[in-house]
């Protein structure tokens, strides 16, 4: 599973670096993190607006979920235009999160 899911992460953030250049051109990388900044925001009001059952006509759940691919593209561009591995950047975060222990022992 852990090859598979470096491969996955490192074939995305070829594809996506491929397509952003294709698309974009050699943009600023506060392009693409203000794009994810934007979606967050997308993501949230699907959130609230679920949670608060208002605008029931909306699919907050399929708006909360484009919202949320949208941020992870946006975040793989980012680290493509900065030269960062995202895949390293997830596993060491990841390793550091995983050790932290939030509830108190009683």
């Amino acid at each position: 599973i852990e090859k598979r899911r470096k491969k996955m992460l490192k074939l995305l953030q070829k594809e996506v670096q491929i397509w952003s250049e294709k698309n974009f051109g050699d943009q600023p990388s506060w392009i693409p993190l203000l794009g994810a900044v934007e979606e967050l925001g997308e993501l949230a009001h699907a959130h609230v607006k679920g949670a608060q059952r208002i605008k029931m006509e909306e699919d907050h759940v399929g708006n909360a979920k484009d919202a949320i691919g949208d941020i992870i593209i946006y975040l793989v561009d980012y680290c493509g235009r900065r030269g960062f591995n995202i895949e390293e950047i997830i596993r060491t975060t990841w390793e550091e999160v995983r050790r932290r222990e939030w509830k108190k022992k009683s």
